[in-house]
C-alpha cells in the first residue's frame, strides 16, 4: 500500500488537474449564450472527493529509522503498584 505522503501527493495532484480541467472547460465552452459555471461541476467535485477520501484512505504510516512504523509497539503490561 502507498504511504500517507504518496496518498497526499496523489490527492493534491488530482485536485489540481481537476481544477485545470474545469478552468479549461469553462474557458473553451462554445455556447456563449449558456455559459458553464463552477457550480456545474459540483457533482463531479463530490465524486472526486469520494475518490480521494474513503477510497484512497490514509495510506500506510511511514517507517521510522528502525524499519517499523511509529505505532508498531503498544505496551500492554500493567503499571506496577506503588
Amino acid at each position: 500500500m502507498a504511504t500517507k505522503k504518496e496518498c497526499d501527493q496523489y490527492a493534491a495532484e488530482l485536485n489540481d488537474r481537476f481544477d485545470a480541467l474545469i478552468r479549461w472547460a469553462i474557458g473553451n465552452w462554445p455556447n456563449k449564450n449558456f455559459p458553464l459555471l463552477m457550480s456545474d461541476f459540483s457533482a463531479s467535485r463530490r465524486e472526486i472527493g469520494s475518490i480521494i477520501g474513503p477510497k484512497l484512505g490514509d495510506g500506510d504510516p511511514e517507517p521510522n529509522g528502525s524499519g517499523h512504523s511509529a505505532k508498531s509497539y503498544i505496551s500492554v503490561a500493567p503499571m506496577p503498584w506503588p
